[in-house]
């Protein structure tokens, strides 16, 4: 992962429930102000009012909403190219679904909605909406990620390091405005067919071929950048726009306390225009770093500190650290920041001295890279400033969330109260703050949670998500890099790839591969000095000084990026500032390498790294969460229709979710 300040800013995460002590007074002059802080990750159940088990069934809907959610900072670059390639698949199942016999098995395709052999799986959808947000939220009451900085690669651009949360629309050199998707900024699949006559025509251009379709949205796929804010916000971003009944304008701060100020009419606008109150709903999220935001109002309104470089109060600049107790047990009731312990007589004895230039209850600066500010957060500070992970299951079932007012307690923990009609499950969604309705007293509408779908194409190797020649799925003598996706994912899967509960700090039984550390994981093979090969996943662990996490994949360019060009500065993992110049990222050299490394200045792979959150939550979501690698299974086509080429895995396996609330 890459940090360039006036490129954005970049971290890790892993959430945990929060914990805290009382105390009466700030830890440092301008420091936070130690309050309780709550919360907790989702569970495997679903959520309240609009939970599937005790909603009616659905009505098949010939309408599906499409939201992408993508990563735009500098890890992200050799993603784009794999996403682009790969959508022309969606559409093609979506627009000619397959031809299935009475078993269910494919047949064929289908031609204007016509079977030679067997039966349509569903209708043709003949009425797609689709959209981009991106995980760029600013700083959010921070110092970092401001919404004037522009791209070190062409500064008469933004970096984009705060798009708000609302639909983007720029493609081009010049990032000019794409007609098709003005002014509500997202596409209209509307065809000129049967199922579309008396219709309302949908409030930008409709779009009647699927060669047109395919182009506009590669054209905004490939514009979405890499030069946004690295404190990436994958789970908020789409929650604002969806789900947030009032959201906010920006964030302000009153001294050290964050507050919510005004309310944004852009996403009101868009959501009204883009959301139709009886479609499927698809959310894709892309993504090769896990959720890096702070709940800028937790923490007794100073949770934005996590986000700023120079941390408030602290005579070093880095974050206070936690107890004793956090280092060997983060869930022990005695784990708590040093900040909440001022004056208190066990305060040399529970916040030692961190490093050589750790002082007063505040780590060493070495202890507290940026770059992975968001790591083991309840471990090393005490207490964790995210948004617990129940927040974003509520906002995907059920019929009622909180508003702004209602999220926390005088204290800042996360006490919603859920008094707003979730604007998921409503219709007559208003278009601006004044609408007479108001923003929560929504109607509801016919939308229901089995007809809302969370994919995740993220930092997970492909290798955990396979099947296995001759286990049904994949035919016996296929090579096991050639089987295909699992339909579905077993208990025991979802071990290997998350651990026993790993939101808790219980890795037990995780595939190492998707262990978060600053440090070679010990139970790699493949330590720093292997062959960037050694290991088919990840090539090999690697040195980061603290400044990085190791890899859950590695995948090859599309094409090799030449990091020493102008076009590529600040996004680039083999520029010899770059904090991944001597990784497996990286060509090795011939003929002795640049700058004193045995590497070029040319990128030749791309990597992930767990995206725990993002998972944990497609878990929760059971039926409804689909979860894919963003490190391709095959990034050449073996053949034209591979269908594991790039990411069609993952749509396909998204449209035969989406199947089954479409009318048949």
């Amino acid at each position: 992962m890459l940090f360039a300040l006036s490129a954005g800013c970049s971290g890790k995460v892993e959430a945990s429930p929060q914990d805290a002590g009382p105390s009466d007074a700030p830890f440092g002059t301008d420091g936070i102000a130690p309050g309780p802080e709550g919360g907790s990750h989702g569970s495997d159940g679903g959520a309240d009012a609009g939970d599937s088990a005790t909603s009616p069934p659905p009505t098949p809907t010939s309408k599906l909403d499409i939201l992408f959610a993508v990563q735009n900072s500098a890890s992200m670059v050799g993603v784009g190219p794999y996403v682009q390639a790969s959508v022309q698949a969606m559409f093609d199942r979506l627009v000619s679904p397959n031809c299935i016999d009475g078993s269910g098995s494919v047949v064929g395709v289908s031609s204007a909605g016509v079977c030679a052999t067997g039966s349509l799986e569903f209708q043709p959808v003949s009425d797609i909406h689709i959209g981009i947000v991106t995980t760029s939220l600013g700083g959010r009451g921070s110092d970092q990620c401001a919404d004037t900085s522009t791209n070190p690669a062409n500064p008469s651009l933004s970096a984009h390091a705060d798009d708000h949360g609302e639909l983007i629309n720029r493609t081009g050199a010049n990032e000019t405005p794409l007609s098709d998707a003005s002014p509500s900024n997202f596409l209209a699949w509307f065809p000129s067919v049967p199922q579309n006559a008396g219709k309302p025509a949908p409030p930008v251009p409709a779009i009647g071929t699927e060669s047109q379709l395919v182009s506009d949205f590669q054209g905004l796929l490939a514009d979405t950048g890499v030069y946004g804010c690295g404190f990436t916000a994958p789970l908020e971003a789409w929650y604002r726009f969806l789900v947030q009944p009032d959201p906010y304008k920006s964030i302000t701060l009153n001294g050290t306390k964050a507050t919510y100020t005004g309310i944004d009419a852009t996403i009101l606008q868009q959501r009204h225009d883009f959301l139709r109150p009886d479609s499927a709903l698809a959310i894709v999220l892309v993504a090769v770093e896990n959720d890096r935001s702070a709940d800028s109002l937790s923490v007794g309104g100073q949770g934005w500190a996590f986000e700023s470089q120079d941390f408030p109060g602290s005579p070093s600049g880095a974050a206070p650290e936690g107890t004793i107790e956090c280092q060997t047990n983060p869930e022990d009731p005695n784990c708590t920041s040093c900040a909440f312990l001022t004056g208190s007589p066990n305060f040399a004895t529970e916040c030692p001295k961190d490093g050589a230039n750790g002082t007063g209850g505040y780590l060493d600066p070495a202890d507290d890279a940026l770059n992975v500010r968001f790591f083991h957060m309840k471990q090393r500070f005490g207490l964790d400033p995210q948004f617990p992970l129940q927040r974003y299951v509520t906002g995907l079932q059920s019929a009622t969330v909180p508003d702004g007012a209602h999220e926390h307690d005088s204290d800042g923990n996360y006490a919603p109260t859920l008094d707003c009609t979730n604007p998921m499950f409503a219709t007559g969604l208003p278009t601006s703050a004044t609408a007479s309705t108001g923003l929560c007293n929504l109607a509801p509408g016919p939308r229901q949670p089995s007809q809302v779908f969370f994919t995740v194409i993220g930092g997970v190797p492909h290798q955990l998500l396979q099947a296995s020649p001759g286990d049904g799925t994949c035919a016996t003598g296929t090579a096991p890099a050639d089987c295909p996706q699992k339909p579905a994912l077993s208990s025991a899967d979802w071990t290997e790839i998350l651990g026993a509960d790993p939101l808790d700090y219980d890795f037990t039984g995780a595939d190492f591969h998707m262990l978060e550390s600053e440090n070679p994981r010990p139970q790699s093979p493949c330590p720093p000095s292997a062959a960037d090969d050694c290991d088919p996943i990840n090539g090999r662990e690697w040195t980061t000084n603290e400044g990085d996490l190791q890899f859950a994949c590695i995948f090859r360019l599309a094409a090799p990026i030449d990091c020493s060009q102008p076009a590529n500065l600040g996004a680039c993992a083999c520029a010899p500032t770059a904090l991944g110049a001597d990784t497996q990222l990286c060509e090795r050299s011939t003929t002795g390498g640049d700058a004193g490394t045995p590497y070029t200045e040319t990128q030749v792979n791309g990597a992930a790294y767990p995206t725990i959150r993002a998972l944990s939550l497609a878990k929760d979501l059971g039926a409804q969460g689909v979860v894919s690698s963003v490190c391709p299974i095959h990034v050449v086509e073996a053949a034209p229709g591979d269908p594991l080429y790039a990411y069609r895995p993952a749509f396909r396996a998204l449209i035969d979710r989406v199947a089954t609330t479409l009318v048949k």
